[in-house]
């Protein structure tokens, strides 16, 4: 596949965005959304309280991710790990990380929480600031083909650089394996973007659309703000 480089002009997402305003749109399950997406929700396998065995995404995040899957060759399928999350998850996700930095030798908080704040968003129940998660307008996700999930390079939630979108697009003289890879996360990259999603720089896996960071990047107006807890129906 002759899949064209991501580009290494992405906006600036550090930038502070402005407030959602919400939209009232339903979540709705991604369980026989699309027959070219697949549901694997990794932090539920993973045993983490609170997660959900669905995957839920706003529903009009729902429709560009079937948009995007059916931009994928024959054969190949999305595979998203996770959408809407709790905040009891992201609680756990971001004091996870917290305590293995400080496992790691990390003492200077003010340095601890800027690493944190890299890969994992800091829990929020400001439903006009949410975690992109919380929101229903971020997923995390990869491809799988006719040989099983591709390779990307990392496991899902791998905080190292190698798991910044664009690494294997930095590698001067790439082996065939890392072609591969790079190739691999262009594929998701193009079809993600095309359906009008945006992706944090820092992590191949994960994409937004009508959230705070999307806005920033899109220069629009944020329009999923946080949801605290399902609806009953869907619990």
């Amino acid at each position: 596949m002759n899949i064209p480089p991501i580009p290494a002009n992405l906006d600036d997402q550090t930038a502070c965005p402005p407030p959602a305003s919400e939209c009232g749109e339903p979540m709705v399950p991604l369980t026989g959304y699309s027959p070219r997406i697949a549901i694997y929700p990794a932090y539920y396998h993973l045993g983490y309280k609170g997660a959900q065995p669905e995957v839920y995404l706003r529903k009009g995040a729902a429709e560009r991710l079937a948009l995007a899957a059916g931009l994928l060759p024959a054969g190949y399928q999305l595979v998203v790990l996770d959408g809407w999350r709790s905040h009891e998850v992201q609680s756990s996700l971001y004091e996870g990380f917290r305590q293995s930095l400080i496992a790691q030798g990390w003492t200077d908080e003010e340095a601890i929480v800027e690493e944190l704040r890299k890969f994992v968003a800091k829990p929020s129940t400001d439903l006009e600031k949410p975690s992109p998660h919380l929101s229903g307008g971020a997923v995390d996700l990869t491809i799988t083909g006719p040989d099983g999930w591709l390779a990307m390079g990392t496991d899902f939630d791998d905080f190292s650089e190698l798991a910044e979108t664009r690494h294997f697009e930095t590698i001067a003289a790439p082996t065939e394996k890392e072609r591969e890879i790079r190739d691999n996360r262009r594929l998701l990259y193009h079809v993600m973007t095309q359906a009008g999603f945006t992706n944090y720089a820092q992590e191949w896996w994960h994409y937004e659309y009508g959230t705070r960071s999307w806005a920033c990047q899109t220069k629009q107006q944020p329009f999923y703000g946080g949801i605290l807890s399902l609806p009953e129906s869907m619990e």
